[in-house]
């Protein structure tokens, strides 16, 4: 999730503002690693400070773990997000599913 963030932060807004999140995840508390674990603590910074603005980089966020294992994200804008992402974690223990960019440490 740390790198489906990313991702969507900086495809939508920019490599600066982009930065400038993350300074303020790290004000908050937040470390760029703990994003994926504290998801709930970076939905509640980035709506105090865009409101309900951050929706959409949370939904985008959601839709691009989607991508990452290869699942279609089928969802709407105003469901919650939670759950979708709870939702996930379960398809993906239970198929055993890897990430696309995914680097095995067998050889």
């Amino acid at each position: 999730m740390n790198q489906c963030f990313t991702t969507v932060v900086e495809d939508l807004l920019g490599r600066t503002v982009r930065e400038e999140i993350f300074q303020l995840l790290e004000r908050n508390g937040i470390k760029p690693t703990e994003i994926s674990t504290r998801f709930d603590d970076v939905i509640e910074v980035l709506t105090r400070i865009f409101g309900n603005s951050a929706r959409v980089l949370v939904h985008m966020t959601v839709t691009e773990l989607y991508k990452e294992y290869s699942l279609r994200a089928g969802f709407a804008f105003g469901e919650s997000l939670r759950d979708q992402v709870a939702m996930l974690r379960e398809k993906v223990a239970s198929d055993l599913l890897k990430p696309r960019h995914y680097t095995s440490i067998d050889p």
